[in-house]
């Protein structure tokens, strides 16, 4: 299988939403890779296809009221580390990242979905516009939202643009 980089052709999309176990991200992005050993996954995957300078949004499920709780840069350059679990050695995706940036006021689940239409229809036109999956953060209707389950998630322009605009943070877009 293979990632579809359908943002490939678009430099104004680079945002991605990670949601680390622990609510922090660390000094860097790390997902095991796909071998012979570990099956295709596609939140795994997606490690390889961030860039340096593209922005994370951290979903921190850790917070009282769990949503984004911060952000950070995507420093570079892309490589490969080795962890040993289970009595194997796996290849991991090892992408270095900034600190994370808290964001002064949350953006909570109840938040967002009270603009779950407008998250909703981002989701929707993009599905319309491009063939294949897009690796949306947000899965559900408007009143059911719930992030994916997916370490990292691509964060459509639209929808960083959606959020600037709601909960007043500046990002140039």
């Amino acid at each position: 299988m293979a990632i579809n980089d359908w943002w490939g052709d678009r430099p104004e999309e680079r945002y991605w939403m990670i949601a680390p176990s622990r609510g922090r991200v660390g000094e860097a992005l790390s997902a095991p890779k796909a071998d012979d050993v570990r099956r295709f996954e596609w939140s795994h995957e997606l490690v390889a296809y961030t860039e340096p300078g593209d922005t994370l949004f951290v979903w921190d499920r850790t917070l009282a009221q769990p949503g984004f709780g911060g952000w950070g840069r995507v420093l570079g350059p892309l490589g490969e580390e080795t962890r040993h679990r289970e009595g194997e050695d796996l290849p991991h995706w090892r992408m270095p990242v900034s600190d994370t940036l808290r964001l002064a006021k949350p953006i909570s689940l109840a938040s967002l979905r009270r603009v779950g239409g407008e998250i909703v229809e981002i989701r929707n036109r993009l599905e319309r516009e491009i063939d294949g999956p897009i690796y949306f953060p947000f899965i559900g209707e408007a009143d059911t939202l719930v992030p994916a389950p997916a370490y990292i998630a691509k964060m459509p322009r639209d929808l960083v643009a959606l959020l600037s605009s709601r909960f007043g943070f500046e990002f140039v877009l």
